[in-house]
């Protein structure tokens, strides 16, 4: 009983401080001066959600068109919503807002979960560390980016994080609200929901068994919520995945920072994401067949397993952009501490600054020497008890 009354404390100050930090950016989101890019990938998400404000399912690309129309320059581009409806939901509230207020209150949205993330991961670092960390997670270069274009990562990177946290504190209701946040970028986030579910379940544990069953009930809730979104949208977000593939550019990928999409672009000349797939796929196992045959213990650290899962999917998921890299935070801070190799790595994408995407290839080649950094210094790792006392300060 003393534990879950110091569990729900926690959860009720996180929750406070959390909603006064939304009345305090809703607040400076409508500062004149704070002039942040509206119409660039934040757009998708205002304009969906604005259509989802009257009445227009967020799979509906033509009827979607055909309102923007009346709110935006002819010359827009407007791009088919790709992510599940609950993400919609979460954000519907922007669509509340005009456009340039909506963009600064999703970048300081972003902001907080960025520095959130880098906060909860670090609860033995020092006051002054800690905000060093935080400083240092919100100006590497995909945050940057992020932050800039109103990207859509940075609740994933945020359940990851909550889910050490969670895990560390043997706390429930932090590891199934990480787990579901993993879900908001399937494509991202897929790997490590599926790693970290698998690891509740090998824990055995009270706490992994209820933040299981919790995490089961709130992707239920989740599921029935999107039928208000659109009431046919397992079969509509199917289809709106399968027709993103066919707009110019989404085949050969051209913007695209992974690793497969490099190895064919140096085989063939050009980038190809169905091929690419294929080469994901192998290393996917290879790399799955490596970690259970030779890195058990690492895999029970919790968050070792994170900035692994973090790591596999920027090496074989084919479809990454610059700003799908702030998974990386993660693994950096988990090897400030052990490698002096990890600031060169910090800084590599600087690269990007003066080459342009033409050099997109050190994401994924950095990402590569953090993972066998982190195989390296996991063969440290003994089995342990992950209860961290330690809470947020």
């Amino acid at each position: 009983m003393p534990h879950q009354r110091t569990d729900l404390k926690q959860i009720f100050k996180i929750i406070a401080i959390s909603s006064g930090g939304l009345i305090l950016a809703g607040l400076i989101a409508f500062i004149p001066y704070l002039s942040l890019p509206h119409y660039s990938d934040f757009s998708v998400m205002y304009f969906t959600v604005k259509s989802l404000l009257h009445g227009i399912s967020i799979y509906d690309y033509p009827a979607q068109l055909i309102y923007i129309k009346t709110l935006v320059p002819n010359n827009f581009e407007f791009l088919p919503y790709p992510y599940p409806p609950w993400y919609a939901f979460s954000t519907l509230f922007l669509g509340l807002l005009p456009i340039q207020a909506a963009a600064n209150f999703w970048f300081l949205m972003n902001l907080a979960m960025i520095s959130l993330a880098s906060w909860l991961v670090t609860p033995g670092w020092s006051i002054p560390r800690r905000i060093i960390g935080n400083l240092a997670a919100v100006l590497y270069l995909p945050s940057l980016g992020l932050l800039i274009v109103g990207q859509y990562a940075a609740p994933v990177l945020l359940g990851a994080a909550l889910f050490v946290f969670g895990a560390r504190n043997k706390n429930s209701f932090w590891l199934a609200a990480g787990l579901i946040l993993m879900t908001f970028k399937p494509h991202i986030g897929g790997f490590l929901f599926v790693g970290a579910s698998l690891w509740l379940l090998w824990e055995k544990s009270s706490s992994s068994r209820k933040a299981f069953r919790w995490t089961v009930i709130g992707l239920v809730l989740l599921v029935l919520f999107g039928f208000f979104a659109d009431p046919s949208w397992p079969v509509s977000y199917l289809k709106s995945l399968n027709g993103y593939r066919t707009l110019p550019g989404v085949q050969s990928c051209g913007l695209c920072a992974s690793l497969s999409v490099s190895v064919i672009k140096t085989l063939t000349g050009k980038g190809d994401t169905q091929q690419a797939v294929l080469i994901g796929m192998g290393l996917l196992i290879a790399i799955v067949w490596l970690l259970l045959s030779k890195f058990q213990n690492a895999l029970k650290d919790p968050f070792v397993l994170i900035c692994l899962l973090a790591t596999v999917t920027l090496l074989v998921d084919p479809y990454l952009l610059n700003y799908d890299y702030v998974l990386m935070i993660l693994p950096i801070i988990w090897l400030a501490t052990r490698s002096r190799m990890v600031v060169i790595l910090y800084f590599l994408p600087i690269i990007l600054l003066f080459t342009g995407r033409a050099s997109n290839f050190v994401l994924p080649l950095g990402a590569t020497v953090i993972f066998i950094l982190i195989l390296i210094n996991s063969l440290t790792i003994s089995p342990v008890s992950h209860k961290i006392t330690s809470t947020i300060e």
